[in-house]
């Protein structure tokens, strides 16, 4: 028997936090899968140790939490018969269930529909006020691409309107290292939460599509990704490298807001999908995507390289950030080197940031290390 039943859509993050509201230590708390090794210490009493008279016995529970990771590690029958699994000798007086699958949701609607309560993740609205805070950190955080930064925008002023339940679809795309995937974090850390970033071009073709279409309900999925974002900004990496067989995946995904897959529904209406690519031109985009995913587009967003003195800029602000994380000894050692002046004149060499970056932290590390590991 179950009194009430909560089933809250999103983050892990504010699962927790409903928990902690929801319940006090003097309350009787059952995870999910302790409850589960009572269920199956009834199915095989032999086999668990524990007396028949005892496992005959209801057992009274104020609360029963079911964490979202708590359903890969059960097989497919306890989902299909959810209910009679956790009332089993239980009487929960509220249940806590976290993004649960179809076949978990479709179980509890069968018996208790009308002691259902549903709860969300709320994502922040947009505002003219927030998206001048977004604009105003694109700007200390993305060195040039200000073209960039007012389409971005532009593209996101949309959301502010509310005429409809839309995501928002850019294409950010150019040259490699030049501010696309730092855009996408600046703005999911002023909107709030962490930046969920998708990248299908490193899997394999059947890893891609069980984890974009769904298959076995114990392994990730896009949906169960989507469904559990702290953040309402998306980025999907290298979206030119994703295989155009899995492009029907994305057109109600980007029309409409909602997801289908194996085992999950989700609906993203009012998200922001941030797609990266390295296409030189829009014509390239529509030639390689095609007609139908570059309808779905709202905007493309062309980066360009970096000018030198932007470079210079970059480096000299990277330079510091590092030096501000270390110890006085170790700044003084660092000083006294030429790093910054080197890699100020040679910044042509350099045309992904991402690289750039990367060689300025290893000469730094690398004469530490030599000061005072090594010498």
């Amino acid at each position: 028997m179950i009194d009430r039943i909560i089933v809250f859509y999103g983050s892990k993050k504010d699962f927790e936090e409903l928990i902690l509201n929801s319940t006090n230590e003097s309350q009787v708390i059952i995870p999910f899968m302790e409850l589960i090794q009572r269920y199956n210490a009834r199915l095989r009493p032999n086999e668990s140790g524990v007396r028949e008279s005892a496992l005959g016995q209801n057992i009274q529970v104020d609360n029963c939490i079911v964490r979202a990771d708590d359903y890969g590690s059960v097989l497919e029958h306890v989902l299909s018969n959810f209910v009679n699994v956790v009332t089993l000798n239980h009487d929960i007086g509220t249940l806590l269930v976290h993004n649960p699958p179809r076949r978990v949701k479709e179980s509890l609607r069968s018996t208790y529909a009308d002691k259902i309560k549903y709860l969300e993740t709320r994502y922040p609205n947009l505002s003219r006020e927030k998206l001048k805070e977004v604009y105003s950190n694109l700007e200390v955080d993305i060195v040039g691409q200000y073209n960039c930064k007012k389409q971005i925008i532009s593209g996101l002023y949309r959301l502010i309107t509310k005429t409809n339940n839309k995501p928002v679809v850019l294409m950010l795309y150019g040259p490699s290292g030049v501010g696309k995937t730092e855009s996408a974090k600046s703005i999911s850390r002023t909107l709030g939460g962490e930046l969920l970033r998708i990248q299908i071009s490193m899997m394999q073709t059947t890893e891609a599509y069980n984890y974009i279409f769904g298959s076995d309900h114990s392994k990730g999925s896009f949906a169960k990704d989507m469904m559990a974002r702290e953040s309402n900004v998306i980025l999907i990496d290298e979206f030119d490298k994703v295989n155009p067989a899995f492009y029907n995946a994305f057109y109600e995904l980007f029309d409409e807001g909602s997801y289908v897959d194996t085992n999950y529904d989700v609906n993203l209406g009012q998200a922001i999908f941030l797609l990266t690519c390295n296409f030189a031109s829009e014509k390239e985009i529509i030639k390689v995507l095609g007609p139908a995913m570059y309808s779905r587009i709202g905007c493309c967003v062309a980066y360009e390289e970096l000018l030198t003195e932007q470079k210079k800029s970059i480096i000299s602000n990277w330079y510091e950030a590092i030096l501000s994380s270390l110890k006085e000894d170790e700044k003084m050692v660092i000083q006294t080197t030429n790093i910054l002046e080197w890699f100020l004149k040679n910044d042509e060499r350099y045309d992904n940031i991402r690289i750039l970056k990367t060689k300025l932290e290893n000469a730094i590390f690398d004469r530490l290390s030599e000061t005072f590991i090594i010498s």
